[in-house]
C-alpha cells in the first residue's frame, strides 16, 4: 500500500485535490476533520487539555475552540502543548484507519504533516500549491476577512510549509488541472 500526503499552505487546494483523489476511489483522510472529531471524542486528549488549560477547555462536553485558538495563538509553549497532545492520536487515528483500507493507494490531507511528524510513514508528499493571488481571495471569500488578515496568514504558514521536502509540488490555478496533474503522478505511482 502506498500513503500519499496532500499538503500545502491555507487556500492552496488540499481539499479540492483531495477531492480529486477521492473521484479516482482513492481513499483520503482528513486530518483536521479527524483532530476534532478526536479532540471531542477520546477521553485521554480531552482528559490531557483539561489538566493543562482547566475546564473552561470544553463547554457542555465539546471543544471550546474560541479559548483553545486564544490560548494557542498568545503561546508557542501552548501550542506546543496542544499538538504533543493532538498529534500522536492523529498518527495512530490515520495509521489505524489507513490499515483498515482495502486499496493499493490511500492519502491524507494535512496542513501540517511536518508539524506532526507524519512524514516518516508516508511513501510520498504532494504539495499543492497557488499564486498568492488567487491564495488571498480564496481564503477572503472563504473566511470572509480581510486582504491584510489573509496575507499575514499566508506569510505565517510560508515560513513553515516544509515544501521543499515534498516529493512533488501540484500548482492549483487557472493554468493546470489538478485532474490531470493527479491522473499522471498516480499512473507514473502504478507503473
Amino acid at each position: 500500500m502506498i500513503s500519499i500526503g496532500i499538503t500545502g499552505i491555507i487556500g492552496s487546494g488540499k481539499s479540492m485535490l483531495s477531492q480529486v483523489f477521492r473521484s479516482m476511489d482513492i481513499p483520503v483522510y482528513d486530518a483536521d476533520s479527524r483532530a476534532k472529531s478526536l479532540m471531542n471524542n477520546d477521553f485521554i486528549i480531552r482528559a490531557k487539555l483539561i489538566l493543562e488549560f482547566g475546564d473552561d477547555t470544553y463547554i457542555n462536553g465539546t471543544i471550546n475552540k474560541e479559548y483553545l485558538r486564544k490560548i494557542v495563538f498568545g503561546s508557542e509553549e501552548n501550542r506546543k502543548t496542544v499538538n504533543s497532545i493532538v498529534h500522536p492520536a492523529v498518527k495512530k487515528d490515520f495509521i489505524d484507519w489507513r490499515n483498515a483500507q482495502n486499496s493499493n493507494i490511500v492519502a491524507i490531507e494535512s496542513a501540517i504533516i511536518f508539524d506532526a511528524k507524519l512524514e516518516d510513514i508516508l511513501d510520498r508528499i504532494i504539495f499543492v500549491e497557488a499564486p498568492e493571488e488567487i491564495l488571498v481571495k480564496r481564503i477572503c471569500l472563504r473566511d470572509n476577512v480581510s486582504e491584510e488578515i489573509a496575507l499575514q496568514k499566508i506569510r505565517m504558514q510560508k515560513e513553515n510549509s516544509g515544501r521543499e521536502r515534498c516529493n512533488a509540488i501540484f500548482i492549483n490555478d487557472r493554468n493546470h488541472s489538478l485532474i490531470e496533474q493527479t491522473e499522471t503522478y498516480i499512473n507514473n505511482l502504478k507503473h
